[in-house]
């Protein structure tokens, strides 16, 4: 192959990449927020002793943990429009989409860690005279959220990467940015070939971190 790389041209664009890089990660955290926001939610309605209630909320995950994230997204930006005639900017859909999409997931999560307390500690709560809701915050939320912290933090780091679907609705988030810069360069496989480079090393660090938190938070026998 006699092709001739030239990383200069596409890191003389440095300034941009590094806007690029900001936004996706103000849009990484606060996707990650509102979908752990809404997860709670949905995991209490998921729990609730109202059918209806429970039922919907166990469509909502069902249907969402097992549509692509990005024809959901898609459909978002360019259906729902159509069809109902509100349309939102590509930023707002993009929150939008990744808390509908996340929250399936982190509240399932959620429901994983509660129900994984024993039955026992929940009778003894409600024995002692606590009502539901104060078994809830006092006894079971505490031991639940530390044994989902490590999923959780597997999502963010999903959350980072997947952020870079948001490209396709004209969100100038990192690989938004890269395609203009190849437009201009001309330079496809060196920008590509960079920005794979800066995903992993934003990326790789998070994953360390991951790890930590799993050895450190995991239920042992």
């Amino acid at each position: 192959m006699n092709y001739q790389w030239n990383f200069e041209k596409v890191i003389a664009y440095w300034p941009a990449l590094l806007d690029g890089l900001l936004v996706t990660v103000a849009m990484s955290i606060a996707g990650f927020l509102c979908s752990a926001t809404f997860g709670l939610v949905v995991v209490f309605a998921r729990l609730s002793p109202n059918r209806l209630l429970s039922g919907i909320a166990a469509a909502y995950t069902t249907f969402f943990r097992g549509t692509p994230f990005l024809v959901q997204l898609l459909w978002l930006y360019y259906t729902l429009p159509i069809m109902t005639g509100i349309a939102f900017d590509s930023v707002t859909t993009a929150t939008i989409g990744i808390t509908l999409n996340l929250g399936a997931f982190i509240a399932e999560t959620y429901r994983a860690g509660i129900t994984s307390i024993e039955a026992g500690q929940r009778n003894a709560a409600l024995a002692l005279g606590m009502t539901r809701t104060q078994m809830m915050i006092r006894i079971v939320l505490p031991q639940a959220i530390v044994r989902v912290i490590p999923p959780l933090s597997s999502y963010w780091v999903s959350t980072f990467k997947d952020t870079s679907l948001f490209s396709l609705i004209s969100v100038y988030e990192l690989t938004y940015q890269s395609r203009l810069i190849v437009s201009d360069t001309y330079r496809p496989l060196e920008m590509y070939t960079l920005l794979a480079l800066i995903y992993f090393a934003v990326t790789y660090p998070q994953a360390r971190f991951v790890d930590y938190l799993f050895e450190k938070f995991r239920v042992r026998n």
